[in-house]
């Protein structure tokens, strides 16, 4: 016999005896209407996931399509944090059943992804075994980030939150039990065929350089967006990547970078339904000396910049000393300047690229900034 688990492990469950053979054109959506002592209360409308946890929209589309889910009750209401139900038990069998389920029924294999269990989210109840969801299900009234990566998210409410406040706030017992039946009856209401928006780079700056080997990477958030997928690579075309990984909100910190290295990002995004084209290719590079690492006034001057290989640094302090760097930061040029503020700097046999300069004066004040030869 399953044990209640009243800690952050949520118990289960019960499934359907088989899934429904549904080719889901974008998120399907239900009306699931509660009744309370068997008086109306009122209508929560939810939208699935098949695009982020298919097997388990399966699995609520099969039970919905068998009225399984009719008569049976939010069995357990916790303020602050979620109601579940789904157990056939609460149809008619004593309420000291209810949340035990009916191990007859098929299991659903978990299904955990990047999606958050973010107020509104449908999620799948279990008990300690990670693939022991059947039927039950629990809608979250607030974050619950410690569920995150340990239950399987794949919906959402897209109407009558404020009927699963009602649901949450009712009068309970001591096993979190509405002491009045709060029944519902759940019906197919069409399909959200909403497409995925390509998310938009913002951070870092395209084509920045800076020495760290962590960046954060940000774009902007979908308003639809559950789940985004970053690829980093040090290849243009992503023929191989650095990092490929999906992410719940709309920043990734990538580490280990290394000095020396241009590398490409992209992201795209899941709203549960569909996923979109990848967004504009950026890039930013590794460098030993970076621009980020630039005082916040610097007096230098470089002209012309960008330039063909012989440039002309002004503003330079008296009895300072100039260095350039290559991007990996090895020393390809320095100068003394013991006198006046200008000081030649010819790189027309270096390669083509970004270099980096560091200028010096006598009381140890450094300045630095970007170059590039074309």
């Amino acid at each position: 016999m399953k044990k209640f688990l009243l800690t952050t492990l949520l118990l289960g469950i019960v499934a359907a005896s088989g899934f429904a053979q549904t080719v889901f054109t974008g998120k399907p959506m239900y009306q699931i209407v509660t009744k309370r002592a068997g008086n109306y209360l009122g209508t929560i409308t939810v939208e699935l996931f098949p695009a982020i946890a298919p097997l388990h929209t399966a699995n609520f589309d099969s039970l919905v399509s068998t009225q399984f889910y009719d008569s049976t009750a939010f069995h357990r209401v916790i303020p602050g944090f979620m109601i579940q139900g789904g157990d056939p038990n609460s149809r008619s069998g004593p309420r000291s059943t209810w949340g035990y389920g009916d191990p007859s029924q098929p299991t659903v294999n978990a299904e955990f992804t990047a999606a958050r269990h973010l107020r509104g989210i449908l999620s799948a109840a279990r008990d300690t075994s990670i693939n022991s969801a059947n039927s039950q299900f629990f809608i979250c009234v607030a974050a619950a980030s410690w569920l995150n990566n340990q239950y399987s998210v794949y919906g959402r409410v897209i109407s009558g939150m404020d009927i699963v406040d009602t649901i949450v706030s009712e009068p309970r017992d001591a096993l979190d039990n509405p002491f009045q039946k709060i029944e519902m009856f759940i019906t197919y209401a069409g399909s959200n065929d909403t497409l995925a928006t390509v998310p938009v780079p913002n951070l870092p700056a395209n084509h920045s350089f800076a020495t760290s080997p962590t960046r954060l990477l940000r774009w902007d958030a979908q308003p639809d967006g559950i789940i985004y997928h970053v690829q980093v690579s040090t290849d243009s075309t992503f023929a191989t990547t650095y990092r490929s990984v999906d992410v719940g909100i709309n920043q990734y910190t990538v580490t280990g970078l290394a000095a020396g290295n241009k590398y490409y990002w992209r992201v795209r995004s899941n709203n549960g339904g569909d996923t979109s084209a990848f967004s504009t290719v950026w890039d930013f590079s590794v460098s030993a000396v970076g621009m980020e690492d630039a005082a916040a006034v610097n007096p230098i001057r470089v002209m012309p910049n960008p330039g063909n290989g012989e440039f002309t640094f002004t503003g330079m302090p008296a009895q300072s000393t100039l260095s350039i760097f290559d991007i990996a930061g090895k020393e390809i040029l320095r100068r003394t300047n013991s006198s006046g503020n200008t000081c030649l700097a010819d790189l027309t046999q270096q390669a083509k690229g970004v270099y980096f300069y560091s200028v010096m004066d006598e009381e140890g004040n450094q300045f630095r900034g970007k170059i590039v030869l074309e």
